[in-house]
């Protein structure tokens, strides 16, 4: 049973990577590829980025699921720019 509950986890963290990764290749939100660039720039392995994005994505879908209410795209941009400061802070 644990094995299924990890592969589950897997696979939704590789979808949220590929749609984090979507969003830097469309430029929507911009603040994707900056973040990323940022990220980067600051010694972050891509991989690791990508998932500390990813994360925030998650965070985001969670709350608009939980409140019923459509996704807040300025303020999942916002978080994405926080991430990169906070990681700029360390």
């Amino acid at each position: 049973m644990k094995e299924l509950e990890q592969a589950e986890d897997d696979f939704a963290q590789q979808a949220l990577v590929e749609a984090v990764e979507n969003q830097i290749a469309d430029g929507h939100p911009r603040e994707a590829g900056l973040v990323i660039m940022d990220l980067i720039g600051q010694g972050v392995d891509r991989e690791e980025a990508l998932g500390k994005m990813a994360d925030v994505l998650a965070a985001h879908i969670a709350v608009t699921l939980k409140d019923e209410k459509s996704f807040d795209v300025n303020a999942y941009a916002r978080d994405l720019l926080q991430l990169a400061a906070a990681d700029s802070a360390e």
